[in-house]
C-alpha cells in the first residue's frame, strides 16, 4: 500500500468509526426516550387514579352535606 492510498484510507476509517459512534449514541437516545415515555405513562395513570378517588370523596362529602341539611 502506498502513501496515497493510506492518506485516503485514514479519513475513510475515521468517518466509518465516527458514523458508528453516532449510531450508538442514537440507539441510547431511543432507549432513554422509551424509558421516559413509560415513566410519563405511569405518572399519568397515577394522577388519573388520584383524581378519581378525590372526585369520589368529594361526591361523598356532598351527599353527607345533603343528608345533614
Amino acid at each position: 500500500m502506498n502513501a496515497a492510498q493510506m492518506t485516503t484510507l485514514v479519513p475513510l476509517c475515521s468517518a466509518v468509526f465516527f458514523a458508528g459512534y453516532q449510531v450508538n449514541r442514537i440507539d441510547s437516545l431511543f432507549t432513554m426516550v422509551h424509558a421516559a415515555e413509560m415513566e410519563t405513562k405511569e405518572t399519568k395513570d397515577i394522577i388519573f387514579e388520584i383524581h378519581g378517588k378525590v372526585c369520589s370523596i368529594e361526591q361523598d362529602i356532598k351527599n353527607i352535606e345533603k343528608k345533614i341539611k
